[in-house]
């Protein structure tokens, strides 16, 4: 039977981060998966950039546009350490002994690393199991890390932009899945 191509979605299943090692023509290369945990909300919009040819008095005679990368936006429900260094840089450590251990993130990055992003939902009205999306090389553009309010939960939330990745020649995939896969590990 043939794929389906089209459904409604409904709900975010699954979110995962990973580090992008390596993007050469001949490979891209990955760190371990980092859970985004409590998922809450993803967004994807392409960001266009288009120009118009005018003559003869103002008259668009040619419109030229296209895709240049895709925007990202991820809100959470838990602060996570291994997300911070997977889209920020900077460094995780953990200190003292096992009955007073304390676990740090440190900003001290200079530069933004590369990531890729994978989610997942499968909540979905048809014949699919589930439907993945993979952004291959991304970095982060703003968000909110911590915040806090009386009576409200704090949502970390971050905004990536996914690039053209120099191994896949693309921004990434939707993947409308028959079978359940998962995301990568």
């Amino acid at each position: 039977m043939a794929a389906d191509k089209s459904t409604i979605t409904f709900d975010v299943a699954d979110c995962k981060v990973y580090e992008m090692l390596t993007d050469t023509s001949v490979s891209a290369t990955y760190g371990a998966a980092v859970d985004v945990p409590g998922i809450q909300e993803v967004t994807v919009e392409a960001n266009f950039v288009t120009a118009e040819l005018k003559g003869d008095g103002g008259k668009v005679l040619a419109k030229k546009g296209k895709i240049d990368r895709l925007n990202f936006s991820a809100t959470y429900s838990e602060l996570s350490l291994d997300v911070m260094k997977t889209i920020y840089g900077g460094t995780v450590a953990t200190a003292g002994s096992s009955s007073s251990e304390t676990a740090s993130y440190e900003f001290n990055s200079r530069s933004l690393p590369y990531f890729k992003v994978e989610f997942l939902i499968n909540d979905i009205e048809s014949d699919l199991s589930e439907i993945a999306m993979v952004l291959n090389k991304c970095q982060v553009t703003g968000g909110s890390i911590m915040g806090g309010s009386t009576d409200n939960f704090s949502q970390p939330q971050f905004d990536a932009e996914a690039i053209l990745s120099a191994y896949t020649g693309a921004f990434g995939t939707v993947e409308f899945r028959e079978a359940v896969t998962g995301l990568s590990a």
